[in-house]
C-alpha cells in the first residue's frame, strides 16, 4: 500500500498530495519555496519526538530536584540546564505539530501538550535560578524562584496528563 503525505507551501498556501516512500523535497510551483509536510501523521510523529522528550525532561528534572533538596547544588543547576533543554525542544516539536494537524482533536492535543511543556520548562528554569541563589546564599530570592516554579507547576496541572503518542492521531 503506497502512502501518500499532504506538503503545504508556507510562502503562497498551495498544497501538494506526494505518493510515495520518504520525504521527498517539494518545491512549491507557484513560488518556488520549498514545501514542508503536512497532515496529522504529519503531527503525530513530532508529537512523538515532542512526547519522549517530555518525558526525558522530566526524568531529568526529578533528579535534580533529589540533588538540589539533599544539598548538592552545583549538580543540581545541571541537571536543571539540562532538564531544561529537553523541555525547550519539547515544546519545539509540540509546536510543530499543532501547526501540522489537519483535525482540530489532534491540534488540540498537542496545543495542550506544548502549553503543559511550555509551564514545566518555566518551572525548570526558576529551579535552577533558585539552586543558584541557594549557591550565593540569597535566602529571600531561592524562595521567590522556587515559588514562581511552584506556581507555574500548579499551572501545568490544568493541562491535565498528556496524550500517549499511540493515542493523538485516534
Amino acid at each position: 500500500m503506497e502512502k501518500t503525505e499532504i506538503y503545504h507551501c508556507d510562502g503562497c498556501g498551495a498544497q501538494y498530495r506526494v505518493s510515495g516512500e520518504g520525504q521527498p523535497t517539494v518545491l512549491c510551483s507557484e513560488c518556488k519555496q520549498v514545501a514542508s509536510p503536512h497532515g496529522d501523521s504529519v503531527a503525530g510523529r513530532e508529537y512523538h519526538v515532542g512526547h519522549v522528550k517530555y518525558v526525558e525532561g522530566r526524568r531529568r528534572t526529578t533528579e535534580a530536584m533529589e540533588r538540589f533538596e539533599s544539598g548538592d547544588l552545583p549538580l543540581a543547576r545541571g541537571g536543571f540546564n539540562d532538564a531544561a533543554s529537553e523541555f525547550e525542544d519539547s515544546v519545539d516539536h509540540f509546536t510543530s505539530a499543532v501547526s501540522g494537524a489537519d483535525s482540530e482533536s489532534v491540534r488540540e492535543a498537542c496545543e495542550r501538550a506544548r502549553k503543559k511543556a511550555t509551564c514545566i520548562w518555566q518551572a525548570v528554569e526558576w529551579l535552577g535560578g533558585a539552586t543558584y541563589a541557594s549557591e550565593q546564599g540569597d535566602t529571600d530570592r531561592e524562595r521567590r524562584y522556587r515559588e514562581d516554579a511552584q506556581q507555574r507547576l500548579r499551572t501545568a496541572k490544568e493541562y491535565g496528563e498528556l496524550v500517549a503518542p499511540e493515542n493523538v492521531t485516534e
